[in-house]
């Protein structure tokens, strides 16, 4: 980040634990929408998340 910026803007839902944990259920061929609800996450922030690799 520059020095004299602020960040700004909505934090992320999910952080790096999470999106590897949502991956491994992915590709260990769970749905994206029943790995969005064991996570307590919204199954639009799963896809983009999987989306933003």
């Amino acid at each position: 980040m520059l020095p004299g910026k602020k960040k700004t803007g909505r934090p992320r839902a999910i952080g790096p634990a999470e999106l590897a944990t949502l991956r491994r259920l992915v590709d260990d061929g769970v749905s994206v929408t029943e790995a969005a609800r064991t996570l307590k996450i919204g199954r639009s922030t799963a896809y983009a998340a999987l989306a933003r690799r």
